[in-house]
């Protein structure tokens, strides 16, 4: 499923409506491919927003932290998996967090993670620019208008994919499909 996103607003949006499908789902992982400054920390502000405690969360790119972890029910883990070398894993104490309880975990540059790691139910979601603009200047708020995200989510596993046809309808009513632009 492709669409468009306009600015950082709907970016957030697109945020919102996953974690809201994701929490009456069984599917905890969700996977963000963009390139640096593609808006996967801004997806993220949304998604953690619209969970319960979210307000008291302060969303910043894990950047240089590998993962920081939000006062939400459930929790969320938001990890960045750039400064890894490919193949890698998770780190272990992030493992045990995942074992414990039932966080979700959102992970950014998930290439760097080794496929055999991957989770069998998870939701992908790839930003990139549509058209020329540069990808830096997304989350721009001056530059932003005049730069679209494409944006496409990919659901692995059964239940992710039940998951993604449920939310089919409410994304086509607030985004514009790709092949419409």
């Amino acid at each position: 499923m492709q669409f468009l996103l306009k600015d950082p607003d709907d970016t957030m949006e697109l945020g919102r409506m996953l974690a809201q499908a994701m929490s009456a789902s069984s599917v905890r992982t969700l996977y963000l491919f963009a390139e640096l400054g593609g808006g996967k920390t801004t997806l993220t502000r949304g998604f953690v927003a619209a969970l319960p405690g979210g307000e008291n969360a302060e969303v910043a790119s894990p950047s240089f932290t590998l993962c920081n972890v939000y006062p939400t029910r459930p929790e969320v883990l938001h990890a960045d998996l750039y400064r890894l070398s490919e193949g890698a894993s998770l780190p272990e104490e992030m493992e045990e967090m995942l074992e414990e309880g039932d966080p979700f975990l959102v992970l950014e540059w998930p290439q760097y993670l080794a496929r055999e790691r991957y989770a069998q139910e998870r939701l992908d979601v790839s930003l990139r620019t549509a058209g020329e603009a540069s990808a830096k200047h997304l989350d721009n708020a001056d530059k932003s208008c005049k730069a679209f995200r494409l944006a496409t989510i990919d659901a692995c596993g059964e239940t992710a994919q039940a998951l993604l046809r449920s939310m089919e309808p409410g994304l086509l009513l607030r985004f514009l499909p790709a092949d419409e632009a």
